[in-house]
């Protein structure tokens, strides 16, 4: 087995592995390390991968319905990741991945991306190729420039089926990895405000993050209010703080807005508790949209 091909396999043994108690370790040595020979078949080690993947996600088989098989398209992904000392060799092994294949293909490539980037940095224009060819990834975690419109659909897939539309919400609602991927969440739920079903979606998603991970947003909007009383100019800061103020203010707007245009749905959803701080501060939104229009005028 050559170099690459055997680091392709401790990867696909890597992503196959539950992580440790500490937390997920980084993929194995690249291809620059000395590698153990192994026999193990990458086309078989690919169609577990993505079984597992699917039930991380609490998705039965076959998931979302689709019966389709693993294409091989991620041994490719596998193989950037193997190659990610070098990323403009990574870049190309990736570059040709077709974004698209059947929903086991795609559960192995975010099986691959999702836990190496949430384990390793990795290059800035490799990462953006990663999440081009894993869509899955991309649209729970960021979705690089020319994906949104894709990503979107692929959300309408999940949510059209029982199983992805838990998947989704639970996704949607954990606690974001930056600022860009909580305006991404936030632009993606602003899309469902026109019926009451669509609404429905944006109350799951809202009720999921205040019942499981509500300390950490309301710890977040606990900053933002402490912002606004000592300084509500720090809201437009470029530091950590003032792009996660203004993340979590984007955060916030969907729910807000409903809240605004149809109270009476609200009340009636009894799980969602502890949201009227966050929707309070919409009104600081607005005002920060305000700042944010003349600061661009002004720098003109």
């Amino acid at each position: 087995m050559t170099t690459l091909t055997s680091t392709v396999v401790r990867i696909l043994h890597w992503a196959i592995t539950e992580p440790a108690p500490g937390g997920t370790p980084a993929p194995p040595p690249t291809t620059s390390a000395r590698p153990h020979g192994t026999a193990d078949d990458p086309v078989a080690l690919l169609e577990r991968l993505a079984r597992i993947t699917a039930a991380r996600l609490r998705l039965s088989d076959p998931p979302l319905g689709d019966r389709g098989p693993t294409g091989l398209e991620p041994l490719m992904v596998a193989a950037a990741l193997a190659l990610r000392d070098d990323p403009a060799t990574a870049r190309q092994a990736v570059f040709g991945v077709n974004a698209t294949g059947t929903v086991r293909d795609l559960m192995c490539r975010h099986g691959l991306v999702g836990r190496a980037l949430s384990a390793t940095p990795v290059d800035a224009e490799l990462r953006a190729e990663l999440l081009r060819a894993s869509p899955v990834t991309a649209l729970f975690d960021l979705p690089p420039p020319g994906m949104r419109e894709q990503c979107g659909q692929l959300l309408d897939r999940f949510l059209d089926h029982p199983e992805g539309r838990r998947t989704a919400v639970a996704a949607l609602a954990a606690p974001p990895s930056s600022p860009e991927t909580a305006r991404h969440r936030a632009a993606l739920l602003r899309r469902f405000r026109f019926t009451p079903g669509e609404r429905t979606v944006v109350y799951e998603v809202y009720e999921t993050a205040l019942l499981h991970h509500g300390a950490h947003y309301h710890r977040l909007t606990d900053d933002i209010r402490q912002l606004v009383r000592d300084s509500p100019a720090r809201l437009l800061e470029d530091d950590v703080r003032g792009q996660w103020a203004r993340a979590t203010l984007d955060w916030w707007e969907p729910l807000a807005v409903l809240a605004r245009r149809h109270p009476e749905e609200l009340r009636r959803r009894r799980m969602l508790e502890g949201y009227r701080a966050g929707v309070g501060l919409h009104r600081v939104y607005g005002r920060v949209r305000e700042f944010e229009g003349l600061r661009e005028v002004l720098d003109r």
